[in-house]
């Protein structure tokens, strides 16, 4: 073992300008990363595996340059950078935009693949950007095969992805950290605007290392909301359909009878107001609403489409789509476009008692849209004690159709619906809302609640939004919207809840 050579491939395949710019003061990401391989790897053995588009921002001896930023581009690289095929090496894999790699997490990890002879060894429960991954180059010539026959984008998880793909082949070794932070969403790498604010918040708390954000996310949580990952559009005002379970009617009265609809030119206004706010954005139509009832909704996808690192989410009943509309949107989008499609029931009956007519409608949609877009397209139930019984059967039956099978929980709305959940998923101890760290919501008229969840009911019945924050058409927008947000996400920081948030069980749920 100790003539093992150690080699650091630094994947920047899906680097971002943030990478590159100076961080908190001083050296860029990508340099950070840089200093931090060279004090790993053994002399001249750093190797760095860039696209061809990014040659000129990651100029530095060792540059592998790869046509596409696939996994199997990056191992071939890898591969490529062992001197002699016939020793074993390790190599050391980290991204090229994490400007907190942690020394001593390192070394731990180090020290266990070569203490068990593991063949892949990571970090489990920490946030991303603290731990590189280790292989064994006895393992590259399987996983580059594995590789050309599975499609994995050279991303953060990429590895993972891949080798779980064939998991039981490998013999691989985990450190766990001694509190998950998964659940948390915390990212700080130089990837996004989100990501790079929340990098330099715990920057400029002090020196940073892997036990002390262990110890520190937990008692931090103004660390959790940058900017929104997750944005709610209502773009229609009416729906097919009035569902037992949706507050929507007890808001509006009868959705069957309303044709209102968001223009183009205002939802366009919303989205570069987003460009600006966010880098990168999930964008769901609609909040309320169905979708297919828009007369433009080929517009409205393409003005989503048209941010590059946009990601459009089309919650819809299934019914009411123009035939091949969203067959045209599917392609223009392909894995930036998901569809969800709101069955919840394949029992006649059940489905009539819950959303009305329309089940045949629905499942053929879903048919139609799985025989050529499987991997976007997703049906989903609510879980809630009328359907328990039926919900397995549901399960098993589109499971066999395609992957993506959404089991929802059901939302009381802070309590303003008949409580039918079948258990209680929420935490021991209270957090912060998830949503008011991360989502923006939008409604018709441009404005902006609290949160998709914060109803409270009106002394009529009617249920509306406990507050608004703002206008998306107002004078500030969306960012201003964004800004009078924090300070409910810090009532909730101090343990003192809005009126609504007190019966809300959705605070620990994300959508993105």
């Amino acid at each position: 073992m100790e003539d093992m050579a150690t080699i650091v491939i630094v994947n920047a395949t899906h680097c971002t300008r943030h990478a590159f710019v100076p961080f908190a003061g001083s050296d860029s990401a990508f340099r950070r990363v840089l200093a931090f391989a060279r004090t790993l790897a053994s002399p001249n053995a750093v190797h760095v595996v860039a696209l061809k588009g990014f040659s000129e921002a990651v100029p530095d001896a060792g540059l592998s340059l790869v046509d596409t930023g696939d996994m199997r581009a990056v191992l071939m690289a890898a591969l490529a950078a062992c001197p002699d095929p016939d020793q074993l090496h390790e190599l050391v894999y980290v991204h090229g935009d994490a400007p907190f790699l942690d020394a001593e997490l390192s070394a731990t990890l180090l020290d266990t693949h070569r203490r068990y002879r593991a063949e892949y060894t990571y970090a489990d429960g920490y946030p991303a950007g603290f731990a590189p991954e280790i292989l064994s180059s006895r393992a590259l010539p399987n996983l580059v095969e594995l590789a050309s026959r599975n499609d994995i984008a050279a991303e953060r998880d990429g590895l993972f992805a891949l080798i779980q793909k064939d998991i039981n082949s490998y013999d691989i070794e985990t450190v766990l950290s001694p509190v998950d932070l998964r659940s948390y969403r915390f990212s700080p790498v130089c990837d996004t605007r989100r990501n790079m604010d929340a990098a330099l918040a715990l920057a400029a708390l002090g020196p940073v290392s892997a036990a002390g954000v262990v110890r520190e996310l937990p008692e931090r949580p103004e660390l959790l909301r940058t900017l929104p990952a997750f944005l709610w559009v209502q773009v229609t005002e009416g729906c097919p359909q009035a569902c037992s379970y949706c507050p929507y009617p007890l808001m509006v009265g009868d959705p069957r009878g309303r044709n209102g609809f968001m223009p183009l030119e205002r939802f366009e206004s919303i989205m570069a107001q987003a460009e600006d706010l966010c880098d990168d954005l999930v964008v769901d139509l609609s909040l309320w609403g169905e979708p297919a009832l828009h007369p433009d909704f080929a517009g409205l996808a393409s003005a989503v489409l048209a941010r590059k690192r946009f990601t459009l989410i089309v919650e819809t009943s299934g019914l009411g789509w123009a035939p091949g509309l969203p067959e045209s949107v599917a392609r223009a989008g392909r894995e930036r476009v998901h569809w969800i499609v709101s069955l919840d029931d394949d029992d006649d009956a059940g489905y009539r008692a819950l959303r009305g007519e329309g089940r045949d409608e629905a499942a053929a949609f879903v048919q139609r849209m799985a025989a050529s877009w499987p991997k976007q397209t997703h049906v989903q139930a609510v879980r809630m004690a009328d359907t328990e019984e039926r919900l397995e059967p549901f399960y098993r039956h589109w499971k066999g159709v395609l992957d993506g099978v959404i089991i929802q929980k059901y939302d009381s709305f802070a309590a303003c619906l008949p409580k039918r959940s079948v258990a209680d998923l929420e935490p021991l101890e209270r957090i912060p809302c998830r949503h008011l760290a991360r989502d923006l919501a939008v409604l018709l008229d441009g404005s902006v609640p609290p949160c998709k969840h914060a109803l409270a009911r009106q002394a009529d019945g009617k249920l509306a939004y406990a507050a608004t924050m703002g206008n998306a058409f107002a004078p500030g927008g969306l960012k201003a919207a964004w800004d009078a947000m924090g300070a409910w996400y810090a009532d909730h920081a101090a343990g003192r809840l809005p009126p609504p948030c007190e019966h809300c069980d959705e605070y620990h749920t994300v959508n993105a």
